[in-house]
Parts: structure tokens; C-alpha cells; sequence
């Protein structure tokens, strides 16, 4: 019987090379950065659902710049932070949902993560929390707003040079354990129904990018 685990993947779209120095700063790879998955990448879009997988209480981010609370599942900053900072775009990665956002944000990249979701949509149904399929018309929306604030050339130049990090999958596993319909699937059979469902919305992805 085949073995389940937890999909990761990193998916660089149109990477150009760039010319770096070592006596120079380094110039950005990408134009942008985007998250899609699930509580290991949310930054805090669930702070702005109606679901109770929230990290906006004590003891979560004590660790974080101000010592309080942003909806990260974690005592400080998540892998998006520390991506987006090594990569020298901006200091955090914001979350879609938040009101707040900037216009440079939305140029340098957003997150649209959500903790407790899953590649099957039956999974974020109990937390009612936004599954992939939802994060991926959540990314339909930010290209929108995109070229109402760049225009529709630099939106296709920002999308061609960025990256999309996506880690998603646990949660579905999880949820497969839980429930006593899902158990009546073999467990090899649910993980190759997961793997389509992955090569579903990557695809989704790189063809709403090349617009």
C-alpha cells in the first residue's frame, strides 16, 4: 500500500536570470512572491473568516516584531517572512484578506494561505477555512486588482518573473483519518486523488499567470 505525505512543491514561473556581485547589494530574482497553503504559510487571511483555526491569541507571536499576535501559527515569522526577506522584497508576507494592504504590496506579492485548509475542498469544510480552490479565485481577484494599479503590461511582466510557493496536503491527510467516508477509499488511492487534484491547480495557476 502506498505510503502518504504531505505535498510540497515550489513552482518558478519564467525565472530570468540575474547578474549578481558579490561587492554589490543583491538585486531581487523575483518581481514577486506568492503563498498558496495552508497553517505552515499563512500569514493571517483566517483572521478575516469566520473560523475558529485563528492564531490572533496568546502564546502566538510573542517572538514576532511587537510581541503580538498577526493570525501566524507561530511564536514569530513563518517561512513567507523569512522568503520575502531573504529574496530583499519586503520585510513580511501579508495576507490577500487583509484590508491594509498597499499597492506595493500587492506589486511584490501576496498570501493567500489559509491554516486548517487542504487540497480537497471537503477538507477546509469542518474549519471553514479557504481550500486551494478558493486560494487559487482568491489569486483570479489579485490579478485584477493588479492591472487596475499597474496596467495590464507591467501586471504580465510582475506575474512572468515571480515565484509561487505552494505547501499543502497534511491537512488533507488529517482529514482522511477523520473521516469515515474518506476511509472507505484506500489510503494509495486518496494520495494519487490528491496528486490530481495538485496537478489540477498548478495548472490552473500557470494559465491565469499567462494572461
Amino acid at each position: 500500500m502506498a505510503q502518504a505525505h504531505p505535498v510540497l512543491l515550489v513552482l518558478l514561473l519564467f525565472l530570468s536570470p540575474t547578474a549578481v556581485s558579490s561587492s554589490k547589494r543583491i538585486q531581487p530574482k523575483f518581481s514577486a512572491i506568492f503563498y498558496f497553503g495552508d497553517s505552515v504559510l499563512d500569514t493571517g487571511n483566517n483572521n478575516h473568516l469566520p473560523t475558529v483555526a485563528v492564531a490572533n491569541h496568546v502564546p502566538y507571536g510573542r517572538d514576532f516584531p511587537g510581541k503580538k499576535p498577526t493570525g501566524r501559527f507561530s511564536n514569530g515569522r513563518l517561512i513567507p517572512d523569512l522568503l520575502n526577506e531573504k529574496l530583499q522584497l519586503k520585510e513580511f508576507s501579508p495576507p490577500f484578506l487583509d484590508t491594509r494592504l498597499s499597492n506595493n504590496d500587492m506589486v511584490t506579492g501576496v498570501n493567500f494561505a489559509s491554516a486548517g485548509s487542504g487540497l480537497d475542498d471537503q477538507t477546509s469544510q469542518l474549519s471553514n477555512t479557504l481550500p486551494m480552490s478558493k486560494q487559487v479565485d482568491l489569486f483570479k481577484d489579485y490579478l485584477l486588482r493588479l492591472r487596475n494599479i499597474v496596467g495590464d503590461k507591467e501586471a504580465s511582466r510582475i506575474i512572468a518573473s515571480s515565484l509561487i510557493f505552494i505547501s499543502s496536503g497534511t491537512n488533507d491527510f488529517s482529514h482522511y483519518y477523520r473521516s469515515s467516508k474518506k476511509r472507505k477509499m484506500d489510503i494509495g488511492d486518496y494520495q494519487d486523488l490528491v496528486l490530481r487534484m495538485v496537478q489540477v491547480h498548478v495548472k490552473v495557476k500557470i494559465g491565469i499567470s499567462c494572461f
